[in-house]
């Protein structure tokens, strides 16, 4: 390098230059100075913009994050037992019962059995769910139950739009159930999507009395909660009124 300087600077002169090698080293070491501060101030503005664009992705994410938790519902099941018809149950003025094909099947056979049905007693699932807000939306619910005589039924019900506060009745009849079976639940599972169109799989698991849920995005997983579940018996007080 100083052999460079040398001849590039101190032995060479370009005609008409009047000037001595002290003022061509000092405009040079000017001149590399002010390359070098500027190549200096646009990297550490590249480094700058990068991480200021890096920093808005997560707070967008955490964003995104808070908007999803505050957007999920999640479902509360239980273990229903009335008549048919809900008959003198309290329940929320759109709440429902979803007439399922063994539902149906059930009504008719004690209809022609006995005349009326509403004497008769059988098992639904309550659903229910909470959150804060107003409606879940695509809900759907797969069952998987055996009888006493030891068919197996599998069926799904589609419930569509699930507003907040109502209670859902789903009967666990099977179609191949008769009367005087008794049902068991097997395992029931709820998918469904949230406002912020996220997919959550609730599962209700008795063979390995585990409750699971679950968000689904883009193929990945991520659990919510899961737990095992106790056996345990109870009543509803003032749920059944009579006449």
């Amino acid at each position: 390098m100083p052999v460079v300087l040398n001849y590039a600077l101190f032995s060479w002169q370009a005609p008409g230059v009047n000037a001595d090698e002290n003022a061509w080293l000092g405009f040079f070491a000017n001149y590399v100075g002010l390359i070098s501060a500027v190549c200096i101030a646009l990297y550490q503005q590249h480094i700058q913009r990068k991480k200021d664009k890096e920093d808005e992705l997560v707070q967008k994410k955490k964003e995104e994050d808070r908007l999803k938790r505050d957007n999920r519902s999640y479902i509360v099941l239980h273990d229903f037992n009335s008549n048919l018809r809900l008959k003198n149950v309290k329940t929320h003025e759109n709440s429902r019962i979803i007439e399922t094909e063994g539902y149906r099947k059930l009504v008719d056979s004690l209809n022609t059995m006995t005349g009326a049905s509403d004497a008769f007693n059988t098992s639904f699932l309550k659903l229910s769910h909470y959150g804060n807000p107003e409606v879940i939306l695509d809900c759907r619910v797969f069952l998987q139950t055996k009888t006493s005589e030891g068919n197996l039924g599998n069926f799904k019900v589609d419930i569509g739009v699930f507003e907040k506060g109502i209670e859902i009745f789903i009967p666990t009849v099977p179609i191949n159930a008769h009367v005087g079976d008794t049902v068991e639940i097997i395992e029931v599972k709820v998918e469904y999507s949230t406002l912020s169109n996220e997919k959550v799989h609730y599962i209700h698991s008795l063979p390995e009395k585990k409750d699971i849920c679950k968000i689904i995005n883009d193929g990945q997983e991520e659990v919510l909660y899961e737990f095992q579940l106790d056996e345990s018996s109870w009543i509803y007080p003032n749920k059944l009124q009579r006449d």
